[in-house]
């Protein structure tokens, strides 16, 4: 039930999101580890309670009940929020540009912003998150 579940998640997002927009699939365990593969030449299958993912530079095995989330993205080094929190201090400007401070993380971010979209920037890199 759940791998069927998880095929037609797949094929729907894929429609719905216009994957061929994408050229990499993120996997996010509940750990909080990303693994992205590249699309092109992208195979899925499922073996005894995995998902085997297949390009062209390899092959990445998840335990169904491991993987968090998937999400396809245009960066080979997706940053999620969980790899965001674990860089410590996190500068936070506001979409024209401002600087609005620094947080000692993204929760504190978070808690301390009101609702809109920021820049969240890092050591790994800047990601665009919204707080409702």
């Amino acid at each position: 039930m759940r791998k069927a579940i998880l095929t037609l998640m797949i094929v729907v997002g894929a429609l719905a999101a216009r994957a061929y927009d994408y050229p990499y699939l993120a996997f996010e365990t509940a750990s909080g580890e990303v693994t992205t593969v590249a699309v092109e030449s992208l195979a899925l299958s499922f073996s005894g309670g995995n998902l085997v993912a297949t390009d062209s530079e390899g092959t990445h095995t998840f335990a169904l009940t491991d993987l968090k989330r998937m999400c396809f993205t245009t960066s080979s080094t997706s940053v999620t929020d969980a790899t965001l929190a674990a860089d410590g201090e996190v500068e936070v400007y506001n979409i024209a540009g401002v600087a609005l401070g620094r947080f000692a993380g993204i929760d504190d971010a978070r808690r301390s912003l009101p609702s809109g979209i920021y820049l969240i920037k890092t050591n790994r890199g800047t990601q665009k998150i919204a707080v409702r």
